[in-house]
Formats: C-alpha cells, sequence, structure tokens
C-alpha cells in the first residue's frame, strides 16, 4: 500500500528554492558585507546566528498554532505537525546557542553575559523545548501525551514571545547588540546580507520541517496501523 504524505511538486520546488539560494545567502554573509571595526571578522556570526535565532523564535509559534488545532479537534496529524515544529526548533536553537558565546567571546571578551535578559529568557526556552520532549517521552498513554505535548507547545511559544520582547521591552546593561529593526538601521551591504540569511535559513527550516513531517507522519501511521495477518 503506498501512502502520500505530501505531494511531490511542492518538494521540488522548495528544494530547487533551497539549492539555488540558501548557499548564496551563506557566502554572501561570509564575504559580502564590511565588518564592525570594534568586532573584527567574529561580526561575520551575526548572519548565521541572528537569522537562526530568528527561526528558534518562530518555530514554538508554529507548534503551538498547531497544538492549540490539535486541541480543537482531536486530529493526530496536528499533534504530528506541532512535534515536528519543535523538533526543527531545538535544533536552531541548539546552533543559536553555539553561535552566540563564539561571537561573544571574540566581540566583547566573555561568553555569556548572566546580566542580558535576552540571553536567559532564550536559555529558558532552550529548556522548555528540552522539557517537551522529556515528558512526551515519559508519558505512556496515546492520548495524555498529545495533550499535555499541546501545553507545553503553547507554553514553549510564550517563552519565545518573551525571548523576542526582551531585547525591546528590558533594559539590558550587557554587551548584547539592540534590535537589528531598530531605530539606527544596517548600511546597505549588511542589510542585503542579513536579509538574505534570514530568507536562506527560513528556507533551511522548511526544507527540514517537510522531511521530519514526513518521518513523523509516517511513524505516526506505523503506530496506528492494525497488525495484518498472513
Amino acid at each position: 500500500m503506498n501512502l502520500r504524505i505530501s505531494h511531490p511538486v511542492w518538494d521540488w520546488i522548495l528544494g530547487l528554492a533551497f539549492l539555488g539560494f540558501f548557499p548564496f545567502a551563506v557566502l554572501l554573509g561570509l564575504f559580502y558585507p564590511s565588518v564592525i571595526l570594534e568586532q573584527g571578522i567574529s561580526h561575520r556570526i551575526f548572519y548565521f546566528h541572528v537569522p537562526v535565532a530568528w527561526v528558534a523564535l518562530y518555530g514554538p509559534m508554529i507548534s503551538s498554532i498547531c497544538a492549540m488545532i490539535y486541541l480543537w479537534k482531536g486530529d493526530r496529524v496536528w499533534d504530528t505537525l506541532s512535534f515536528s515544529a519543535n523538533k526543527i526548533s531545538l535544533l536552531f536553537a541548539v546552533g543559536v546557542l553555539f553561535s552566540g558565546p563564539i561571537w561573544a567571546y571574540y566581540a566583547w571578551g566573555t561568553p555569556w553575559d548572566f546580566t542580558d535578559a535576552r540571553l536567559q529568557s532564550f536559555f529558558v526556552l532552550v529548556l522548555s523545548l528540552i522539557s517537551y520532549f522529556l515528558l512526551r517521552n515519559l508519558v505512556v498513554q496515546p492520548n495524555k501525551k498529545y495533550v499535555f505535548s499541546a501545553f507545553l507547545s503553547i507554553l514553549c511559544m510564550v517563552n519565545a514571545v518573551l525571548t523576542w520582547g526582551a531585547i525591546r521591552w528590558v533594559e539590558n546593561p550587557g554587551n548584547h547588540p539592540e534590535s537589528v529593526l531598530g531605530k539606527g538601521g544596517m548600511d546597505p551591504d549588511m542589510r542585503i546580507s542579513f536579509w538574505s540569511g534570514v530568507l536562506g535559513y527560513h528556507l533551511l527550516f522548511l526544507v527540514l520541517y517537510r522531511m521530519v513531517y514526513r518521518l513523523d507522519k509516517t511513524k505516526a501511521l506505523k503506530e496506528e496501523m492494525p497488525l495484518l495477518e498472513d
């Protein structure tokens, strides 16, 4: 029996867009924009770190929307979509935790500033995502697992919003830069490289999301499929 998880034409469209643009966006961030003199070459991490951080914040929001639809409709497919989104969110969040301290150490001489609300709130978000997967593995009864997971997804979304707002709503005494969309703006070369990176890493998110969802959906179908007798 053949099961179609999603229409293959979207895989071709998304795959071609990703292969055509993502390498360009990465190379653009590495070689095109001028660096900030105070930070030196480490400033180029910015074109990886910030776009990846954006995806790490958007992912829990997508997951929470799917989770709320699951709580409303009770359809397993929405739980699977939420589950897959959180997987990719955690992956990107780990990327932020690795790239951020490297950038901070070479730019400001310290890998982590414990006085910065943005850093602490993001770390709480990572702990929330880890807790999501731990609880999901600990709960055996399927219906309870999906409901608990849905509420934890909503909690992760709240943490993502607070992390996004920490740099805008809280006076940070640390070294963490202000919002890139703030009053100062960016030079044209930086702006082009930054927005190219944002688009490129969002395409990476979508590619990974479709791949992971396909695997999770296949696993879910196998779990729900009755055993066939010979």
